[in-house]
């Protein structure tokens, strides 16, 4: 997780918000039911990188856990001018995660970190300035946890957006708890052209195609092609 717009406070709003910060996280776990004690926790002033231990309950994470952290948002900006509240992008991913000699590695360490700095999860809480909390989970997470119900989460309240961020892309499910994620435009979307493939009134309109591969794939002497129907 990390609190929007945390470069632009002075030193003493730096010092508040962190503080602020593991006491929404630690409030928010309690009423869970979720021990933050036993979480690998690695701080970057106005972030975390929390890996949970095997076995935590998927499920409470991306629905308790997150309607608590943005419960305690709410509670603790309430007296807050708007320009003091702090607000928080979290992002949920399952993935490898392995002691390095730096700090966490693996690919799902790669994978969250990626999530949380992208520009989707980033313009839903400028799209959205009332929000607290803005959560983008994982394909992973939201097609084993959400899509299957094993939550009280509705899937039609996610939205589906493509992640690029430095080496990394793959899609991901936006969430702003309290709003309606769809429709709405974010600074990260395309700009807006028409559907059609081809040219029209002077102007060259083309389609673009994203497939996320896992793993290796021989795609010696392939051709690769979209048609139109």
């Amino acid at each position: 997780m990390d609190v929007q717009g945390y470069g632009s406070r002075d030193d003493r709003q730096h010092a508040s918000i962190q503080h602020g910060l593991l006491v929404v996280a630690d409030s928010a776990a309690a009423r869970s039911g979720l021990d933050r004690t036993t979480w690998h926790r690695q701080g970057a002033g106005d972030g975390e990188l929390a890996i949970l231990p095997a076995g935590s309950p998927e499920p409470v994470v991306a629905d308790d856990y997150v309607r608590e952290l943005a419960a305690a948002l709410a509670d603790y900006n309430h007296d807050l001018a708007p320009d003091a509240r702090m607000r928080v992008r979290i992002a949920i991913h399952h993935g490898v995660a392995m002691p390095g000699p730096n700090g966490w590695t693996g690919q799902g360490v790669v994978g969250v970190s990626r999530l949380v700095d992208a520009d989707p999860l980033r313009g839903a809480l400028k799209a959205f300035p009332d929000a607290h909390l803005a959560v983008l989970v994982s394909r992973q997470v939201y097609t084993d946890v959400v899509a299957q119900r094993h939550t009280s989460l509705r899937p039609a309240d996610f939205r589906e957006v493509v992640v690029r961020q430095k080496e990394y892309t793959d899609v991901a499910w936006l969430r702003v708890p309290g709003h309606d994620v769809h429709g709405v435009r974010l600074e990260a979307d395309p700009p807006e052209r028409p559907p059609t493939v081809g040219t029209a009134a002077g102007h060259t309109y083309r389609a673009e195609a994203i497939t996320v591969v896992n793993g290796s794939v021989d795609a010696t002497h392939a051709v690769f092609g979209i048609k139109r129907g």
